[in-house]
């Protein structure tokens, strides 16, 4: 197994039940995102739970009540969330395709 951080106890967990432990899994890229950014990419995971989604399981967009109403229970300023929600709109839009591609 390679150097990531967690195999340690997996090969050993492995050994102890006496099976053979998964190729191992790189941890994912690192990103940057600009300052300007960071509160919507953070709302972006927070909303992980708010997509709605069609009868065969494909993602179609984010639930934009569940949203206003994430945003309005984390008390964030009403003069904040036009902008941050148009942000969350531009990543949306980016997640969409990749979101539904077929593997």
């Amino acid at each position: 197994m390679g150097p990531f951080p967690g195999n340690a106890q997996l090969i050993a967990d492995c050994k102890a039940l006496n099976i053979v432990p998964p190729a191992p899994t790189p941890p994912p890229p690192d990103f940057d995102v600009l300052e300007d950014n960071w509160e919507a990419v953070q709302w972006f995971f927070r909303l992980r739970t708010a997509w709605n989604l069609g009868g065969m399981g494909g993602f179609l967009g984010l639930d934009y009540c569940r949203v206003e109403s994430a945003l309005r229970l984390a008390r964030v300023a009403a003069s904040s969330r036009p902008r941050l929600f148009e942000k969350l709109q531009i990543m949306e839009w980016a997640a969409l395709p990749l979101l539904n591609r077929k593997a």
